[in-house]
Parts: structure tokens; sequence; C-alpha cells
């Protein structure tokens, strides 16, 4: 079965090429049958987003390891179908915590709320966000490409197979940033800073990754400034 999903966007047909397709097919006997997504069809879902109508990628590393979790979407977490809902992944509650941060006008780290907090002014409308699938749809919608460096990994695994995609990853970095030079990128954490390497032209915004925040790190992620430096392309309410 392959790893390609059923509607593959027209923008990504010259990116398919021979080799790619011969590639995947070697990934695919390589990782075997027990992995994140579960669904094969997620596996590659960036092949679904029209790459022309992209404005900004959230580039990720590895896919969610817990069972059922990962999306295709980097960041995403399955099955949330509530911000009340209860769910582990710091890096969501901390990038929810930021964009709450940006749009209250908070200057001052101390007075960054607690996701908590924030989840209190949810449930009464004073913070309008959308539901998380309503929201990652919307922003997509938008222009926001969710992009993973490693797009599956062995379930309860993490980074079990970061290596066997680092090739094709790398491809596919290469092809976004020649089609589309002037996308921006946001780029959290060593890793995906790192990737600068394999991108030929665009516009980054850097931190630390949002798993782990604190007014100590220099370039700590609450700080960071790519989502108000896009507000009037995107909004990240949804």
């Amino acid at each position: 079965m392959s790893l390609l999903p059923d509607y593959i966007d027209p923008s990504w047909k010259e990116f398919l090429s021979h080799d790619i397709i011969t590639e995947l097919t070697t990934i695919e006997q390589k990782i075997g049958n027990h992995f994140n997504p579960i669904d094969r069809n997620k596996v590659l879902r960036f092949l679904t987003v029209p790459l022309n109508q992209v404005n900004v990628i959230w580039l990720g590393q590895d896919v969610y390891p817990a069972e059922g979790v990962a999306t295709g979407r980097a960041f995403e977490v399955g099955n949330l179908h509530s911000w009340q809902e209860p769910f582990r992944q710091a890096s969501l509650k901390n990038i929810i915590r930021l964009i709450h941060k940006n749009y209250q006008k908070i200057d001052q780290y101390d007075d960054i709320k607690t996701f908590k907090a924030i989840r209190e002014e949810m449930e009464v409308g004073t913070f309008p966000i959308q539901s998380p699938s309503a929201w990652f749809a919307s922003l997509e919608q938008q222009g926001v490409l969710f992009l993973n460096s490693a797009f599956t990994c062995e379930i309860n695994v993490a980074n079990s197979h970061k290596q066997i995609w680092h090739d094709f990853s790398t491809e596919v970095l290469h092809y976004i940033s020649k089609q589309r030079p002037d996308i921006i990128w946001f780029l959290w954490g060593k890793e995906a800073i790192a990737k600068k390497a394999y991108i030929n032209e665009g516009i980054f915004y850097e931190s630390r990754h949002p798993s782990r925040c604190s007014k100590t790190y220099k370039d700590d992620f609450l700080n960071f400034s790519g989502f108000q430096q896009t507000f009037e392309t995107i909004n990240w309410l949804g």
C-alpha cells in the first residue's frame, strides 16, 4: 500500500519524480506496519495542501509517538475536540499561550497566562479561539503548512524513523524553497533551525522549541515574534 495520499495537489506533481516515488517505496519497506500516523493516507498529508497558497510553514520534528495522536500535521493532537479536554502535549499548550499573549497585548513575561487560565477565558468566550480541529483546519486554509521533518515513527518510540526520512525530508525542503522562496518559516528548536541548511531561500523566525519555556532562556519561545509579524496575513485565532 502506497504512502501517498489519495489526493495530491497539482502543485506537488513535479516533486513526485520517478526517483522520489522509488525512494518512498524503499521507505515504506523500512518502516514496516506498526507506525504513526496510523492512517497511511495522512503520512504525507502536506501533499494535499496547495503549495502556491502557502504563506507560513511551521517546521516540526518527529510525529507524536503515542498511538493515534499523530495526524500528519505538525503539532496537531489527534482526537482533541475541545481545549477543555485534557492533553499532555506541552508544545501545543505553549503555542496557545503565546498567541493569547500576542492578541491580549501582554508585554511582561511574568504576566503571560498559564494554559489553565486561558482555558477559563475560552470557556466564557473572552478568548475566542476556534476548537482544536477547526483551528488547525482554518489556519491551513489561510496558508499555514504544518510540516514535519520525520513523517512517521514506530508507535511509542519517538524519533525511531528520523534517519529513514532524512533524505526525503531534505528534498521536500529544497523543493518548497525553490518553488516558493517568499515563504515564511517558523523554526522552533535546534533541530528545526538546523534545517535552514536545506532551505535555499525564505523568511525566517526562530526561537527555542515550545515544549519547554522559561524567562531565563534568552531565545524563549514565549518571546517568539513570528505570530505578531504575520497578523496581517493570518488570523491566528482561526
